[in-house]
């Protein structure tokens, strides 16, 4: 898993495996779950993965999960291993608005909008 990736999670609940990719504005990453995950548990991944996104403003803080928004579960949850893209939508102080897409391969199971407030 890249250096880079800071969220505080220790397994059974650290969903994130890898972090294949991210910039300022997108974070690619591997996910994976000892059991079929529930629609609840993709969300926390992509929460998870949103940490890999490079913000200089972070400053290690934490982040809490405060809202969601037009959640989609749009195919069958039938693995336990899924990559999750996350894009930082806009950014206003310590408030982030993010969207995520839940992948099989190419095929897109689950997507939405989650916002963010840093501690």
């Amino acid at each position: 898993m890249s250096s880079d990736f800071s969220a505080p999670h220790l397994p059974p609940v650290r969903f994130v495996k890898e972090l294949i990719e991210a910039d300022k504005k997108r974070a690619f990453a591997g996910v994976e779950f000892e059991e079929v995950p529930t629609i609840g548990m993709l969300i926390e991944a992509a929460a998870q993965s949103s940490s890999g996104i490079k913000d200089d403003d972070n400053d290690g803080r934490k982040g809490f999960l405060v809202t969601l928004k037009d959640i989609k579960l749009l195919k069958k949850i039938d693995s336990v291993s899924y990559k999750i893209d996350v894009k930082l939508v806009y950014k206003l102080n310590d408030f982030k608005s993010l969207s995520f897409e839940v992948l099989k391969e190419s095929e897109v199971i689950a997507k939405g909008n989650f916002s963010i407030l840093l501690q």
